[in-house]
């Protein structure tokens, strides 16, 4: 590490020349051949531009510019940041003296006059740290860059399987539509000679193409979810999604009765048609997750607190879920009860999930079994 050490870049600053001819003998004798000194302080500013010193022995009482002065500009250059070590020589080790200089980031202090066995030990041990640095900064980079990479690949990764899912999607629903068209039109030519289990096999069917389709469509919009771009973000009028989900769910509110309470909302910064999905999800469980025979009633409102951030709360009076599965719900295809009893393919909170991690907020419950829930749909400020 010393014979490394020696090759080191070095630069003394004092304005006394008996101090840097001292200070030059003391190097080459030491095997420090790569090194430049000035009695002028003014002079450093051109010699740390033109050598990059790793090491630089610096006085502190000087004409012009004092060692404080260098070790500030040095500071506001940002050459402190890197691996440049600072070494103070000086007679002045009065408190003041030392508390400004190891504040304008000196590394070591050493008075004046020194003892030339401490000052080589401290300039190895000044250089090893530098060394130590430049190691770091070197992995740092190469971590950097392998990251990088890795995070190319993925994006690449992502990108097909997302093609790939479009691809499957449109190329399986087609024969999931004629299957299912076969199927009814099988009902109805041979529905007179069709008994009651024939007919039950037919709908069985028939619905167990429909929910594949829908579970195909659900996947899709669970693989877009990530993909939004930060282009798209803009001033949205959580009103209006409001007023659209509503209006496309109006055929489900009305045969269900269900009451729909929504106070003012604030605007916030999002996307049209992933937040329409976000609500129009929760709205959708609110009615379907009912106990028999009860209507929905659901209110919305919205909040904007004092640090700037916009909750949206959707309360149901429905069955609830149970304080342990609250997490649970997130999670893609999860189903806490039997197809049978609520439908769904089990991955609509997990897209609306997704939608507001990507928009920089996120989405919670609160919720207890038999006492309805409470979904909090949250919006950052930025």
């Amino acid at each position: 590490m010393k014979s490394h050490n020696q090759k080191a870049r070095i630069l003394i600053v004092d304005d006394q020349i008996a101090n840097t001819i001292l200070l030059e003998n003391f190097l080459m004798i030491n095997g420090y051949t790569n090194y430049v000194s000035t009695n002028d302080s003014r002079d450093v500013e051109h010699l740390v531009k033109t050598n990059e010193p790793d090491l630089i022995l610096l006085d502190v009482m000087m004409p012009y510019l004092s060692g404080t002065d260098i070790l500030n500009w040095l500071s506001e250059q940002k050459y402190l940041e890197g691996a440049m070590r600072i070494m103070v020589l000086t007679a002045d080790v009065s408190q003041d003296t030392l508390k400004d200089v190891l504040k304008a980031g000196a590394h070591d202090i050493l008075r004046k006059p020194f003892d030339l066995v401490e000052l080589e030990l401290r300039i190895s041990n000044l250089l090893q740290a530098n060394e130590m640095i430049r190691e770091l900064d070197d992995r740092a980079l190469h971590l950097k860059n392998l990251v990088n990479e890795k995070t190319i690949q993925l994006t690449e990764k992502n990108e097909e399987l997302e093609q790939f899912i479009y691809v499957a999607s449109h190329d399986t629903q087609e024969p999931l539509r004629m299957i299912t068209g076969f199927l009814q039109l099988l009902e109805k030519k041979y529905n007179p000679i069709l008994d009651e289990k024939g007919k039950k096999y037919i709908n069985y069917a028939i619905d167990g193409a429909d929910r594949m389709k829908t579970l195909i469509t659900d996947m899709l919009e669970f693989s877009r979810a990530g993909k939004l771009s930060d282009n798209d973000f803009k001033e949205v009028d959580l009103n209006e999604i409001m007023n659209d989900v509503l209006l496309s769910l109006k055929r489900k509110i009305d045969s269900s009765e269900a009451r729909i309470e929504v106070e003012k909302l604030p605007k916030v910064q999002g996307m049209d048609s992933p937040l329409k999905h976000v609500f129009q999800n929760l709205i959708s469980n609110a009615i379907t997750y009912q106990p028999n025979g009860q209507k929905a009633i659901i209110s919305v409102k919205g909040i904007r607190n004092e640090k700037g951030d916009v909750v949206v709360t959707v309360t149901d009076n429905g069955i609830g879920i149970d304080p342990k599965d609250r997490k649970k719900i997130f999670e893609v295809f999860t189903r806490l009860h039997l197809r049978d009893e609520y439908g769904g393919s089990g991955i609509g909170l997990s897209i609306s999930k997704k939608i507001m991690e990507r928009l920089g907020g996120s989405i919670s419950l609160k919720s207890e079994l038999g006492k309805g829930s409470e979904f909090l749909v949250s919006f950052y400020k930025k």
